[in-house]
């Protein structure tokens, strides 16, 4: 098993419903975390830009961040993590959805929130984040996340579900 603060993997032995066994089963354990599909009072959503080691890449994307150990509350969850990295706050934010990246490999959740009517204020990042706030309108937000200009499939489904509430 490996752990540390960020992730642990564990290894499982089970088996499928007709008994064939698969030992070991590799899980990942993350925290659960949020993501924020924001919209100011003029309607612009509000992205981040920020760099991703994975694909040593700059990568738009949707504010948000895991939720640490005491947190029970992913709206509240979100209004801090848009605060921090983008400024924005206020509004007014409701829980769309909750919902796993891969079932079959990760054991933590996902945890969509829609603000809206957020207003501008100073970010505070952590240290360790580089990050440069964007606002485009609906449409654009529609047409980076079906262009392939979102590298992040997850934050491309998850647009596309806050786009399509009304």
């Amino acid at each position: 098993m490996l752990q540390d603060r960020w992730i642990s993997v564990r290894a499982d032995d089970c088996s499928t419903p007709d008994g064939v066994e698969v030992a070991p089963y590799y899980v990942l354990e993350f925290p659960d975390f949020v993501h924020v599909f924001a919209t100011d009072e003029a309607d612009q959503v509000i992205l981040v830009r920020q760099y991703r080691h994975g694909l040593q890449v700059l990568s738009l994307e949707l504010p948000g961040g895991m939720m640490d150990p005491h947190d029970r509350d992913a709206v509240a969850v979100g209004a801090r993590e848009l605060r921090e990295e983008t400024g924005y706050s206020g509004g007014t934010l409701a829980h769309l959805a909750t919902m796993s990246v891969d079932p079959a490999r990760y054991a933590n959740r996902l945890h969509l929130i829609r603000a809206t009517s957020v207003i501008a204020g100073k970010s505070n990042p952590e240290p360790t984040e580089d990050i440069e706030v964007v606002l485009v309108s609906r449409q654009e937000a529609k047409r980076l996340a079906l262009s392939g200009e979102i590298a992040n499939a997850g934050h491309v489904g998850l647009m596309l579900m806050a786009l399509a509430e009304p």
